[in-house]
C-alpha cells in the first residue's frame, strides 16, 4: 500500500558556529546539498514537508557548502540549490516550528509518516548536544523526537554529521534505541583533513566530537566508503543514513522509494 502525499518533518539544526577543542570556535550551518537535493526528491514526488529547529530559529547555510565542488564543478546546479533553498523558505523553512515544543507531542508527530534530518557540522551543535557551548548536555528533545519515529517504526533519515545527533536517543531497558543497526556517517579522516590540511583547511582546530567514535560506541554498525567523498547510503529498519553531501542524492531517492512502498 502506497502512501498518499506523505507528511515529512523536516527537523533543521539552527547552530551558525562550532566549538572546537581549542576553545576556539568556527562558523557552521546546515549544508545547502544535504538539504535540498533529498527536499528536491520529496517534493517532486509529492510529499508535504513541514519543518522544527531548535528555538524556532531559522537556520544558517554553511557558506563552504555553495562551494561549486559539491555541485559537479556546475554554477547552474550550485544555483538550482540555492532557489531550493528560497522555496523552502516559502514553504515554512523560514517560520519553523520549535523542536522543543513538539519533540514530545505524541498528537503532532502523529501527522507525520517520516523525519528527515540533513547535516552539515550544524547538528553536532545543538542537535546532539543541546548546546554544545554550554556543555556535552545531550539533547534529550532531539532523542525523543527520535524515540517516537523509532517507536512508530516510521523512517527517519539522516546525513553527513546528523546521524551523529542518534546518540542523544535514549536507552531502554539498558538498550540505546539504535545498538546494532547498520549506518553511515561522515568519515572521521575527512573531518582530520578539514583540520589540519592546509589546503583542504575548514576549521582551525580539532572538532570535540567524532561521528563514527561516538556512534560506534554506543553500539552503531557504522559502513563506510573506502575513499573520502564516495556516495554511501545505508538503509537498516526504518532508519536511512547517508554519509557525505556526495550521497544527498542517492538518499533522497532512497527516501522516497522507502516512503512510497511503506504498508
Amino acid at each position: 500500500m502506497e502512501i498518499t502525499n506523505p507528511r515529512v518533518l523536516v527537523m533543521v539544526s539552527a547552530a551558525a558556529r562550532i566549538p572546537l577543542r581549542n576553545g576556539c570556535s568556527e562558523p557552521t550551518g546546515t549544508y545547502l546539498g544535504e538539504l535540498v537535493e533529498p527536499t528536491d526528491a520529496m517534493l517532486d514526488a509529492g510529499f508535504e514537508l513541514s519543518f522544527a529547529t531548535p528555538g524556532a530559529r531559522i537556520p544558517t547555510i554553511d557558506g563552504t557548502s555553495c562551494s561549486l565542488m559539491y555541485f559537479g564543478l556546475s554554477r547552474s546546479r550550485r544555483d538550482a540549490a540555492l532557489a531550493s533553498y528560497t522555496r523552502l523558505l516559502e514553504l515554512g523553512l523560514a517560520s519553523p516550528a520549535k523542536l522543543e515544543d513538539i519533540a514530545r507531542d505524541q498528537q503532532r508527530l502523529a501527522d507525520f509518516d517520516a523525519v528527515f534530518v540533513p547535516g552539515g557540522h550544524a547538528p553536532l551543535v545543538d542537535l546532539l548536544h543541546r548546546d554544545a557551548f554550554a556543555d556535552n548536555t545531550l539533547n534529550d528533545d532531539f532523542g525523543a523526537l527520535m524515540q517516537y519515529f523509532h517507536e512508530a517504526q516510521r523512517p527517519t533519515c539522516l546525513i553527513c554529521h546528523a546521524p551523529a545527533a542518534l546518540a542523544a536517543a535514549p536507552s531502554v531497558a539498558g538498550r540505546w534505541l539504535y545498538d546494532g543497526y547498520r549506518m553511515t556517517c561522515f568519515k572521521a579522516s575527512v573531518d582530520t583533513m578539514l583540520s589540519t590540511v592546509p589546503l583542504a583547511r575548514r576549521f582551525h582546530g580539532q572538532l570535540i566530537e567524532d561521528p563514527t567514535q561516538l556512534l560506534t560506541s554506543r553500539g552503531a554498525k557504522v559502513e563506510q566508503t573506502l575513499l573520502p567523498m564516495g556516495s554511501k547510503v545505508v538503509e537498516d529498519r526504518e532508519l536511512i543514513t547517508g554519509q557525505d553531501p556526495y550521497s544527498a542524492k542517492a538518499l533522497g531517492a532512497a527516501f522516497v522509494r522507502k516512503l512510497q512502498q511503506r504498508s
